[in-house]
C-alpha cells in the first residue's frame, strides 16, 4: 500500500488535480435546449437500463492523516468491473478487475493478488474503505429516491445519503440528451472526503 501512495501523492499532482476539481464547478459550458433533454424521472429510468459505460476523470480523497489524489477510468459491463487508478503522467498504477465471484489486482510491477470482491483490493491501493458495490451508483447519481435529501431546480439529485455516506452532486453537464453528474463530493464516516470530477461519459460501451 505505500507504494502506492508514494506514487498518487505529490505536491505537485495534488495541486494540479485540486485546481481541476475546482474548476470544474466554475467553467461554464456551451448552453443545451431544455427540450434536448431528459426529466429527471426518464433519466433515472435510462440509466438503470445502461448496462455498458465508461467514466473517467480524477479524484482527490481527503483524511485526517492527509490527502492523495488520482486519475481513474471507470468501466461498467453486465457482470463485470474495471477500475483503472491513474497516476499524474496517465500510467496506470493499479487496475482492478471484478467478475463473479472473483475480483484481481494488476500492480504496476505485473505482480497480481485476488479476492473475492474489489474493496479489500481497492483498500490496498488507497488504505481507505469505500463502498465499492455503491459507486457505479454514486457516479451515474440515480440514488434510490428514498435515500434523496433534496433536489436541485431540474429535479435531478443535489444530495443523497447512502450508508454512511452523504453524496452532494454540485455539478451536472449534458451528455447526449442526460444530464450527467460531473462533480461530486461524498462525505463519509471520520471525517473522510472523496471528491471526483468526470471529465468524459461514454454510455453504451
Amino acid at each position: 500500500m505505500t507504494r502506492f501512495l508514494s506514487v498518487l501523492r505529490g505536491g505537485l499532482l495534488l495541486s494540479l488535480i485540486a485546481l481541476l476539481l475546482s474548476a470544474c464547478a466554475q467553467l461554464p459550458e456551451p448552453p443545451v435546449a431544455q427540450h434536448l433533454l431528459l426529466p429527471a424521472e426518464q433519466r433515472a429510468q435510462v440509466l438503470a437500463s445502461v448496462q455498458r459505460w465508461t467514466a473517467s476523470g480524477v479524484a482527490s480523497l481527503h483524511r485526517q492523516q492527509g490527502g492523495q489524489s488520482f486519475g481513474f477510468r471507470w468501466q461498467q459491463a453486465p457482470q463485470a468491473q474495471q477500475l483503472r487508478i491513474l497516476g499524474p503522467l496517465g500510467n496506470t498504477v493499479a487496475e482492478l478487475r471484478q467478475s463473479n465471484q472473483q475480483a484481481t489486482l494488476l500492480e504496476a510491477n505485473g505482480q497480481q493478488r485476488s479476492a473475492p470482491d474489489m474493496s479489500s483490493l481497492l483498500y490496498q491501493v488507497l488504505g481507505v474503505e469505500l463502498p465499492v458495490p455503491e459507486l457505479p451508483g454514486w457516479l451515474l447519481g440515480i440514488p434510490p429516491a428514498k435515500q434523496v435529501l433534496a433536489y436541485d431546480s431540474a429535479g435531478l439529485p443535489a444530495r443523497a445519503q447512502w450508508g454512511e455516506w452523504q453524496l452532494h452532486y454540485l455539478h451536472y453537464s449534458a451528455v447526449g440528451g442526460l444530464q450527467m453528474p460531473a462533480l461530486l463530493q461524498a462525505d463519509g464516516p471520520n471525517g473522510l472526503q472523496l471528491r471526483i470530477a468526470i471529465s468524459d461519459w461514454r454510455l453504451g460501451r
